[in-house]
């Protein structure tokens, strides 16, 4: 299986995004194993939370900034 990118944005007030590198098939997936990296600043994020492949622009900044977490 290949690795992707993955954005994975948080809604509300003090929402945040963040970027994994890893095997998820899916957006769902994605967010799963975020949680399960214990990524999320609360666990009760990664219910509100949704992910989306990401682009070439996001990738290029999340990378940037060494802010990819690969799992």
């Amino acid at each position: 299986m290949n690795k992707k990118y993955w954005l994975i944005n948080v809604s509300g007030k003090h929402g945040y995004s963040m970027m994994v590198y890893c095997e998820a098939e899916d957006e769902d997936e994605a967010v799963e194993m975020a949680a399960d990296a214990n990524l999320f600043n609360d666990e009760e994020d990664a219910e509100y939370a949704y992910a989306e492949e990401a682009s070439g622009s996001d990738i290029k900044h999340f990378t940037e900034f060494n802010m990819v977490k690969e799992i």
